[in-house]
């Protein structure tokens, strides 16, 4: 019988010796696992902030360099002799007003503190401003435009001073009929070129980024090839009056005869 309890006892010892051994090694790798996901969790964090810097970064890359092609940009239109004040000031105003709105969306990125936010503002410098596709190419055009416009403007002035001419050759009973042929037609292309040019401001001036702008650019700029055909055109009417002129005056104030 005290064979049998010692048996029995030394039975209980090792079995109470294994548990607490399990128990041990149990603890250990739950302390293992629990290290594990902190650190994983740690590096997970850190990732996070590198993805979200990185993001800025980027973001703030693109903003600067759309504001320093902009800047360039309002300098030309700023230098550009041949705009009228209201033109120099309704472009500047529309560079401007870009660029602060690029400046105040930059104060919001770096603000962000979460990827989320800072992706999807981010994706706003090109979905609502398309400094490059859309806005860029829209003022360049309204630069061209205007500049046309304003030559237009001269040569209408022009013209109505070669008319005062030829009505004065006309009460001088001079033959004006040549004359008068070339400066209609330089009135005709006149016109054309105002209506064209007008109707292509409008059509820039009204774009954003839900209308199909590459198609109204194609547009304008075939329209401002047919304009430049048009100038064209006129110097050449122009050219052709100057001779014109030079032999009325000739047959005005003939050369006189050489004295015997």
């Amino acid at each position: 019988m005290k064979k049998v309890l010692i048996v029995f006892a030394t039975i209980v010892f090792g079995l109470a010796v294994v548990i607490k051994v399990n128990a041990q090694l149990g603890t250990g790798r739950v302390q293992n696992e629990t290290n594990r996901l902190e650190n994983r969790a740690t590096i997970s964090v850190a990732n996070q902030t590198q993805r979200l810097e990185k993001i800025k970064t980027q973001a703030d890359k693109l903003i600067s360099n759309r504001i320093a092609s902009l800047n360039t940009l309002l300098q030309r239109v700023n230098n550009d002799q041949r705009l009228s004040p209201d033109e120099k000031s309704s472009l500047s105003s529309q560079i401007g007003s870009t660029i602060d709105g690029l400046n105040t969306l930059k104060t919001k990125i770096d603000a962000d503190t979460d990827i989320i936010t800072a992706k999807a503002d981010a994706k706003t410098i090109i979905t609502d401003y398309y400094i490059y596709k859309l806005f860029e190419p829209k003022i360049r055009l309204l630069l061209v435009v205007n500049n046309l416009q304003a030559l237009s403007l001269k040569l209408s002035g022009t013209s109505a001073s070669l008319q005062n001419l030829i009505n004065t050759f006309k009460n001088e009973g001079k033959d004006i009929s040549v004359l008068q042929g070339l400066l209609d037609d330089v009135n005709l292309q006149l016109s054309t070129i105002n209506t064209t040019l007008a109707n292509d401001k409008t059509k820039l001036e009204t774009l954003n980024t839900t209308s199909d702008f590459q198609t109204v650019f194609v547009q304008v700029k075939k329209d401002l090839a047919g304009v430049r055909s048009n100038f064209a055109k006129i110097r050449n009417d122009i050219a052709q009056m100057r001779t014109n002129f030079r032999g009325i005056r000739k047959s005005t104030n003939p050369t006189p005869a050489p004295t015997q």
